[in-house]
């Protein structure tokens, strides 16, 4: 399967007049630290009692530092990595949270290892393009960081149209 966006690596432009600047400024912050693989970037936006649940990938609420480091095996295997946002609702306030429907956009940089496999389209090979359509929440703290994330998301499907959404 070959999908691609024609989005620059993160694409807020469906989201861009929602109300809460403060939070659009922090999913900025956050998505692209996300597609640029900046761990730092992402460390900076996160609490330090950050947790991930990422229901695809099987991790329930997974600490700051481990997330980090499977976020970067993660990134480590794509490229032509993007985020297109499709709808935001929530608030930056503290204890507040956010929902963003969203799609990672991706390339394989080499045939994915045994472990990845589960994830990705069945037979993906290096060069291949794929992406995943997400619902994100992140909960914000009184320092306008993630406490905690969770998502949920599906491989994308033949025939697949972000205009739909």
């Amino acid at each position: 399967m070959t999908l691609s966006s024609n989005s620059p690596a993160w694409n807020n432009a469906r989201i861009k007049n929602h109300d809460d600047k403060a939070l659009l400024a922090r999913l900025d912050q956050y998505f692209n630290a996300f597609v640029t693989a900046d761990s730092q970037g992402l460390d900076d936006i996160m609490a330090d009692d950050y947790h991930m649940t990422d229901i695809p990938l099987g991790v329930a609420r997974c600490p700051k530092k481990a997330w980090l480091l499977q976020n970067s095996g993660f990134s480590g295997l794509l490229t032509n990595l993007s985020v297109e946002a499709i709808s935001l609702y929530g608030s930056s306030e503290p204890g507040s949270f956010s929902v963003m429907e969203h799609v990672v956009w991706f390339t394989l940089k080499d045939d994915p290892p045994e472990a990845a496999k589960p994830n990705l389209p069945p037979g993906a090979k290096k060069g291949d393009s794929s992406g995943m359509i997400n619902i994100s929440l992140m909960w914000w703290n009184s320092e306008g960081k993630i406490t905690r994330e969770l998502e949920y998301g599906r491989i994308l499907w033949d025939g697949f149209d972000v205009g739909a959404f």
